[in-house]
């Protein structure tokens, strides 16, 4: 019995496979790798591969470490409720990286003077100068990945991203 299930797992497996191989990108609805999100969580693993590899032991930082600084870089004094908005990660994860951030003296905060519950963010120069040590090879991957698009192309999808975060911010709002 075993024998004839295992012969016949793979020929169902293979004869479904084939029948999704060269779906295009607008029947990725169906739940496999094929689909939209899966395709956008590959590029997004893909692209983080070299911070694991290259920053993440050398600097004892985490990438939602890492995608805080980035925040914090670019927009100085933010709350936590800032960069988990701006990254989409979970308000959780982010409070523990701004707290392994302070720890290390790479952040620091003071209240929002607006609202006395809010603490704003800055990078320490510390901060600051880790943020500039690995930037450069972020920016210069990036732009290794999007070369390969016009700019016709880049900027399609730069509005169709958009587009999608827009409606996974709704989808997700009450979450």
């Amino acid at each position: 019995m075993k024998a004839l299930s295992r012969s016949v797992a793979p020929a169902s497996t293979a004869a479904r496979s084939a029948t999704r191989q060269g779906k295009p990108l607008e029947d990725a609805n169906t739940l496999a790798p094929e689909m939209a999100g899966f395709r956008l969580l590959k590029l997004t693993n893909l692209m983080t591969r070299p911070f694991f590899g290259q920053f993440a032991k050398q600097h004892s930082l985490t990438l939602n470490e890492w995608r805080s600084i980035v925040v914090l870089a670019s927009r100085p004094g933010s709350a936590a409720q800032d960069i988990s908005a701006s990254t989409g990660l979970h308000p959780m994860n982010i409070s523990r990286a701004v707290i392994a951030l302070r720890k290390r003296g790479l952040v620091e905060e003071a209240r929002d003077p607006d609202n006395h519950r809010r603490m704003l963010l800055w990078l320490t120069t510390a901060g600051d100068a880790l943020f500039r040590t690995i930037a450069p090879h972020s920016e210069a991957q990036n732009k290794l990945l999007f070369d390969v698009l016009e700019a016709e192309e880049l900027a399609a999808f730069a509005r169709t991203l958009e587009k999608l975060t827009t409606r996974a911010e709704e989808i997700t709002r009450d979450e």
